[in-house]
C-alpha cells in the first residue's frame, strides 16, 4: 500500500495495467433480503478476491460498492505486470465460483462477475483532501468500459493488454465493441484460460510506444492462403519471410502469429529463434523449440529434465494407436537436443551406429509432429534462420522432403536473403515471400505511430525518407522525434533533430541512458543477443576495468546494476524472456541485434578480453558438452587459445556421437585453423 501520508512516490505517467471487476446481482440481493446479511455476504467476497489480488501483486485502488479497480504498473512495476493481472481476473473468477458454492445464504448463487482489462499510460500521483493514490486517464476508462462489455462470468482485455499477454493465455477475438465515450469501435478479446505450456517465446516490453503493422495487408493474406492450405494438405508448407536487416520479418511473423491464436481456439503454436552467438550449436534451434515448450532449463537435475521431457511428449501425444510410444519419442527427440537417458534401452543399441540413431531422431520428429496435429492446427515458427546450425536445418529440411506419412502442418520462417544461399535446400521447397521496404509515404508513419497524429507533413516526410523504408529505423527515428521534448510540433524544424546515420542514431539512445545503464548494455554485448543476469554480473566482478565502464564504485556496483536491467527495459533496448535457459538466472535479448552490435563497438578493446573472459568461465560452469561451443567461442574471443580448443573437441566429440556430421565437420575445421 502506498504511503500516503509520506507521498513518497512521484507524479508521473507510468505505463500500468487496470483491472475492473463488478460483481453483479448484488443490488437485487439488497432488496430480498436484511441488510445485515448482505451487508456480511459482501464482505465475505470481497475478502476472498482481495486474497487473490494480493497473491497476484495488484494494488486495491479503490473498492466502490459492488465493484473494485486494481493497478499493476504504479506505484512499483514488474516485466509481468499485464499477465499477472490476466491471471488474476481469472483467478479472481473462479474465487467467486468457488465462494458460491460453499456460501450459506442460497440468494448467492445469484452473483456473476464481469472483468475487464486495459493497459497504457496514465497519470499515478496523490488526488483529493485524503491524499490517495490513485491512477487517472484513458486507461482506467477504457478498462471500465471493458467491464462492463463482459458477459456475466467472463475476462475481456483490450488490444494493448493482449498484445502483452499473447502467448501465455488461449484467448478469442470478440467483435469489435462500441464502448461509451469512445467514437471509435474498440478491438477486445476475451480469456478462456491460461496456457499450461506458452505457446512461443514472449518479449515483454514495459515500454508506452503505441505502433500499428502497415503495408504488410498483401505478404499477410499470402501467408492465410499457404495456412489454410496446410491445413488441408497432406505435406507441410514451409512459408520463408525474406528481408533484409530491419525490414520488420520477425515483426510481421508476431503479427500473423496473433491473429491465428485468436482465430484458432485449438491452435498449437511452436516457436524458435536462431542467435549468431550459437550457430555452431548443433540443433539448437531445435532443442530451444522443445525446451520452451516443455520448460526444460539448462540448470535442471537430469532427473528433472527427463521427467519434464516425457511429460511434454506426453502432452502433446494425442489418441492415434501405433506402435511408438511415448517414452522412445522422448529419449530419441531428447537425446538430440541434449537430454541424457542413462541405459536407454532404445539408444544403446545404436550407441556405435550414430547416423543411424540420428536418422531414428528425425523419423520420430515427423511421427511426433503429426500426432501433435492430431488436436488441432500446427504451426512451427522459427526466425533467423540465416544463423541456424547445419543440423537444424538438416531436421527442417527432412521434414519438408521425406515421404514417411501425412504432416499436414505450416512452417513459418524468417531470414535474411544470404540464408538462400547458404541452404539451397530450402530454397526449392518453400514459399518465399520477399519483403520490400516501405513506401516513402508520410500518411505510411501517421498510421503506424499514433503518437504523430499532430506531427507536420514535412516532418513526417524527412522521417521515412530518412529511413529509406526501413521499419526499424524508422521507429528509432520516430523515439528520438518524441524524446526531443518538443509539444508544438507544427515549430520543430524537420532538419534537426533526425540523425542521419543509424549507427549514430543507436549510440545516441545508448548515450542517453544513465552510466549504469549503459555500461551494463555494453557488458550485456559481451554475452550475446540473448544475455544473463549472472554473465552480466560475472564479468562486472571478475574482469578489471569494468567499475570504470560503469562509472560506479565497487560497493554500490550490484545494487545499480540491478536497475540498470530495468531501464533497459523501459528504454525498450532490450526485453526480458518469459522463459529463461538457466533457473536462477533472468533472461534478456537485445531488441535488435543491431542494439547489441552498437553496444559492444562502444566497449573498449582493452576489456574485452577479460570480459569473453569472465562470461566463459560462467557458462563453463552451467552447460553440458552439447553447449560447449559457447564456452570455446568465448574464450576464443579472451584470446585464451588452450581452453578455446578444449571446449571446441568437446563440441565436435558431442555432434559426432550424435551422427550429427555436418557440424562436426565444421567444428574440426575451425579447431585446425586456431
Amino acid at each position: 500500500m502506498p504511503n500516503v501520508k509520506n507521498k513518497q512516490y512521484p507524479e508521473e505517467r507510468r505505463l500500468v495495467t487496470v483491472l475492473f471487476a463488478d460483481v453483479r446481482g448484488f443490488t437485487p440481493l439488497a432488496d430480498q433480503l436484511d441488510f445485515e446479511v448482505v451487508s456480511d455476504l459482501m464482505r465475505n467476497v470481497w475478502l476472498k478476491l482481495d486474497r487473490v489480488i494480493e497473491k497476484h501483486g495488484g494494488f486495491i485502488d479503490k473498492h466502490m460498492g459492488d465493484a473494485f479497480m486494481v493497478v499493476w504498473g504504479a506505484p512499483q512495476a514488474r516485466e509481468d505486470d499485464a499477465e499477472r493481472a490476466v491471471a488474476a481476473g481469472l483467478a479472481i473468477l473462479e474465487a467467486l465460483e468457488a465462494y458460491k458454492k460453499e456460501a450459506a445464504i442460497p440468494e448467492a448463487q445469484q452473483l456473476e462477475l464481469g472483468v475487464g482489462i486495459h493497459s497504457g499510460l496514465a497519470l499515478a500521483g496523490y488526488v483529493g483532501l485524503r491524499g490517495e493514490y490513485t491512477v487517472l486517464g484513458d486507461t482506467v476508462n477504457v478498462a471500465k468500459r471493458l467491464e462492463e462489455a463482459a458477459q456475466p462470468g467472463t475476462l475481456v482485455i483490450g488490444e494493448s493488454t493482449y498484445q502483452f499477454v499473447r502467448g501465455a493465455f488461449r484467448m478469442s477475438a470478440l467483435d469489435p465493441l462500441k464502448l461509451r465515450g469512445k467514437e471509435e469501435r474498440v478491438q477486445a478479446y476475451q480469456v478462456i484460460e491460461t496456457l499450461q505450456q506458452p505457446t512461443k517465446l514472449r518479449y515483454r516490453s514495459m515500454g508506452g510506444l503505441e505502433t500499428n503493422l502497415v503495408s504488410r495487408e498483401e505478404e499477410l493474406r499470402h501467408l492465410e492462403e499457404l495456412y489454410h492450405k496446410a491445413q488441408n494438405g497432406e505435406r507441410p508448407i514451409l512459408a520463408l519471410l525474406v528481408g533484409e536487416l530491419g525490414l520488420g520479418k520477425s515483426r510481421l511473423m508476431m503479427e500473423f502469429a496473433s491473429r491465428l491464436e485468436t482465430e484458432e481456439p485449438h491452435l498449437t503454436l511452436i516457436s524458435s529463434r536462431a542467435f549468431q552467438q550459437v550457430s555452431k550449436v548443433p540443433f539448437y534451434l531445435w532443442r530451444i523449440l522443445w525446451a520452451n515448450l516443455f520448460n526444460v532449463q539448462e540448470n535442471d537435475s537430469p532427473e528433472v529434465a527427463r521427467q519434464k521431457f516425457i511429460e511434454g511428449v506426453g502432452s502433446l501425444w494425442g489418441q492415434y494407436l501405433g506402435t511408438i510410444s511415448i517414452v522412445e519419442t522422448a529419449h530419441f527427440i531428447g537425446d538430440l537436443v541434449g537430454i541424457n537417458w542413462p541405459g536407454s534401452r532404445y539408444l544403446v543399441p545404436l550407441q556405435d551406429h550414430p547416423g543411424q540413431k540420428l536418422q531414428r531422431a528425425f523419423a520420430l520428429h515427423s511421427s511426433f509432429l503429426f500426432r501433435a496435429r492430431s488436436s488441432g492446427p500446427l504451426v512451427l515458427a522459427l526466425d533467423d534462420l540465416q544463423w541456424a546450425d547445419q543440423g537444424s536445418i538438416n531436421l527442417l529440411s527432412y521434414l519438408m522432403l521425406s515421404e514417411n506419412g501425412r504432416l499436414p502442418i505450416f512452417i513459418l520462417c524468417g531470414c535474411r536473403p544470404q540464408a538462400l544461399q547458404q541452404y539451397p535446400q530450402l530454397r526449392e521447397v518453400a514459399e518465399i515471400i520477399t519483403l520490400k521496404p516501405l513506401p516513402i509515404d508520410p500518411g505510411i508513419v501517421r498510421e503506424a505511430y499514433p503518437a504523430l497524429a499532430s506531427v507536420p507533413s514535412e516532418v513526417l516526410s524527412q522521417l521515412v525518407q530518412r529511413a529509406e523504408g526501413n521499419p526499424f529505423y524508422l521507429e528509432e527515428l520516430v523515439k528520438n522525434l518524441l524524446r526531443s521534448g518538443h509539444e508544438d510540433f507544427s515549430e520543430l524544424d524537420p532538419s534537426g533533430n533526425l540523425p542521419r546515420s543509424l549507427h549514430l542514431l543507436l549510440q545516441a539512445r545508448l548515450d542517453s541512458l544513465s552510466p549504469e545503464a549503459r555500461g551494463v548494455a555494453l557488458l550485456a554485448a559481451v554475452v550475446g543477443r540473448v544475455f544473463w543476469t549472472g554473465a552480466v554480473m560475472a564479468a562486472m566482478r571478475e574482469a578489471s576495468g569494468t567499475t570504470t565502464i560503469l562509472d560506479v564504485s565497487t560497493l554500490k556496483m550490484v545494487e545499480r546494476a540491478q536497475n540498470a536491467f530495468d531501464e533497459l527495459v523501459e528504454a525498450e533496448l532490450a526485453f526480458p524472456r518469459a522463459g529463461s535457459t538457466f533457473t536462477d538466472d533472468q533472461e534478456f535479448i537485445f531488441k535488435h541485434p543491431l542494439f547489441r552490435d552498437v553496444a559492444y563497438s562502444l566497449l573498449p578493446h582493452k576489456y574485452r578480453g577479460n570480459c569473453h573472459h569472465a562470461v566463459a568461465r560462467w557458462l563453463a560452469e552451467r552447460v553440458g558438452p552439447e553447449l560447449s561451443v559457447m564456452v570455446a567461442e568465448h574464450y576464443e574471443k579472451a584470446g585464451d587459445l588452450d581452453e578455446a580448443r578444449q571446449y571446441y573437441l568437446q563440441a565436435a566429440d558431442h555432434a559426432r556421437s550424435q551422427g550429427n556430421l555436418d557440424d562436426a565437420h565444421s567444428l574440426e575445421q575451425h579447431l585446425k585453423a586456431l
